[in-house]
Order: structure tokens, then C-alpha cells, then sequence
């Protein structure tokens, strides 16, 4: 349990310099470095022994971010469809040349990984370049919804946690994750909207130049639905772990298990922000 709380509390430090530290190549560095591995630690509990096939999605993963992070900033267009056909095939080959110890399955799985995770991760970015789209929308505000998406995860996990202990009764998804319950879940969601919503008010009215473009009313439905799909994140990579019969993902965070673990709810809130911002920026902004 010390271990656990020591390196929780390192993680949460991790997590607090991402968005104070969100225009530097701290959270680029973050960014790559959580994509990568959570990649790697799939393509591992996938059972993939190729290192060819470990390289090409590992490269394919850093270019996918690379380009989602700064190909539009820099005015770059490059043939995506194009270089995802190239990637498929170049996977499916090295797959026909070692069929003795490459499945399909194995091949899918890791093409459907290196492309969801760094996408999903590399919004990050995209949320922090989000003042050079909308002129209302200030470096202050990037930091925040940089914040929005990790307290989201974190503290709906953490509500729920505990709320479950106090007051759960009736089991969430028992085949899934058997200590999971709805009043946990309720908890958890009450929670992160209370957390979201008071660090709104209070930054729109002493950390910003000018309020956020988005209504209250709005982030906190925002916020409900980071909550919901936070918890089909971590339900989801629950499964996965269910599937291939392990406990933890890695071991490179002491008592906590690998990054994958950390990220599964985080990779499903970080997209929603991002694409939920443009469009309700452009609604009342």
C-alpha cells in the first residue's frame, strides 16, 4: 500500500505539470513517452515476439502523433489514407513471413492499438494547440481543459472508489470488474462534477483574462459525460485483462502496474474534450 500511495503521489505530480507545463516539450515528451509504451505493453500482453513488427507499430505510432500534434500548425497535409494503407500492408506481410509465430489476431490487435492510443493521446496536443484555432480561446484556457481531462479520469476513479467502499451494494459489471458498484459509479460521476465545476467558476473569475467561451451549464454536462465514458475506459481495459488472464498491463510504476493501466480511462476523456470544445466553442464562443 506505501508503494502504491508513494507512486501515486509522484503520478499526480506528473499529472499537475502537464498542464502547467503544457507550452513546453514537457507535455510533448509526456505525450510520446505514455503513447509508446502503452502501445508496447499491448503488443506485449498481445503475445507479438516479432521486434520488425514492434518497430513498424512504434513508428507508425510516433508519426500518427506527430502528425496530429503538428502537422495543421505547421500547414503540413501528407496523404494519411495513403500512409494507414502502407502500414496495414507492411504489417500484414511481416505477418505472412512469420506465420509461425505471428497470428492475425496478434497483427490486428496491434494495428488497432498503435493507431487508437497515440491518436486518442496525441488530443493532448491538439487540445493545447486549440488557441491558434479560436482567437477566444487563451493558453489559460488549453491548461484548464488540459486539467478538465485528467481530473475527469482521475477523480471519478477516486469517487468512485471510495463511495463505492462506503455505500456500494449493487455490483456495476460483476463479470467485468466485480468490485465496481452503481453507487460507486453515481459517486464517482457527482464527484467530478463537483471538482469541475467549482475550479471552473473559480478560474473564469481569478486565473482568466476572460471566462472560458462555454456556458457553466455546459461543461458540467461535459464533465457528467467525461465521467461515463472515463468508466467505460478503464471497464474496457478490465476486459482486455480479463481476455488475456493478466492482472496488470506492465510493471514499470510500482503498485500501480504499467502506463497502460494509467491511461485506459484517460485515452477515452482526452478526444471527447477535444472535439466537444471545437464544437461548443463555435456554438457560443
Amino acid at each position: 500500500m506505501k508503494t502504491r500511495v508513494i507512486s501515486g503521489i509522484i503520478g499526480g505530480f506528473v499529472g499537475i505539470a502537464a498542464f502547467l507545463l503544457a507550452f513546453t516539450p514537457y507535455l510533448d515528451v509526456l505525450v510520446f513517452g505514455c503513447s509508446l509504451m502503452s502501445v508496447y505493453e499491448l503488443m506485449k500482453v498481445f503475445g507479438v515476439k516479432n521486434k520488425v513488427m514492434y518497430a513498424f507499430s512504434l513508428t507508425f505510432s510516433a508519426l500518427l502523433i506527430a502528425y496530429e500534434g503538428y502537422g495543421e500548425r505547421l500547414g503540413l497535409t501528407f496523404p494519411v489514407g495513403a500512409a494507414v494503407t502502407a502500414y496495414v500492408l507492411a504489417m500484414l506481410i511481416l505477418m505472412l513471413a512469420d506465420y509461425e509465430h505471428v497470428t492475425f489476431e496478434q497483427a490486428g490487435l496491434s494495428m488497432v492499438a498503435s493507431f487508437l492510443l497515440p491518436y486518442a493521446l496525441s488530443c493532448f496536443l491538439k487540445i493545447r494547440n486549440l488557441n491558434d484555432e479560436f482567437s477566444v480561446i487563451t493558453r489559460g484556457h488549453c491548461r484548464f481543459l488540459i486539467w478538465f481531462c485528467l481530473a475527469s479520469a482521475v477523480f471519478t476513479d477516486t469517487f468512485a472508489y471510495f463511495t463505492g467502499v462506503k455505500l456500494g451494494k449493487h455490483k456495476l459489471c460483476p463479470k467485468i470488474s466485480p468490485k465496481k458498484t452503481v453507487e460507486g459509479a453515481v459517486g464517482g460521476v457527482l464527484g467530478a462534477l463537483v471538482i469541475n465545476l467549482i475550479a471552473l467558476a473559480v478560474s473564469n473569475k481569478w486565473l482568466f483574462h476572460h471566462p472560458i467561451p462555454i456556458p457553466l451549464w455546459a461543461m458540467g454536462v461535459l464533465s457528467v459525460a467525461l465521467s461515463v465514458i472515463s468508466m467505460f475506459g478503464d471497464l474496457s481495459a478490465s476486459t482486455i485483462k480479463r481476455n488475456f488472464g493478466i492482472k496488470d498491463f506492465g510493471n514499470i510504476i510500482p503498485g500501480h502496474g504499467g502506463v497502460m493501466d494509467r491511461m485506459d480511462s484517460i485515452s477515452f476523456v482526452t478526444p471527447l474534450v477535444y472535439f466537444m470544445t471545437v464544437l461548443l466553442v463555435k456554438a457560443f464562443g
